[in-house]
């Protein structure tokens, strides 16, 4: 009976490291898409911000 039992318990610990590690992947898929998606916004900024500048520097000339 042992014998028979042995290789259902690998199967079972061997499927949920399995499902462990895709979580983890999925996790840290999500975490690296976040941190892209946070340096594009972060860009988005300051290049709006370059060009207000300049906007506001070409309106104080022509004052």
């Amino acid at each position: 009976m042992k014998n028979r039992c042995l290789p259902a318990c690998l199967i079972v610990r061997n499927i949920c490291l399995i499902l462990a590690l895709v979580g983890g992947s999925v996790m840290l898929s999500a975490e690296i898409h976040a941190a892209a998606n946070q340096q594009q916004q972060q860009t988005r900024a300051l290049r709006q911000l370059f060009v207000y500048q300049i906007l506001l520097g070409a309106e104080q000339q022509q004052q």
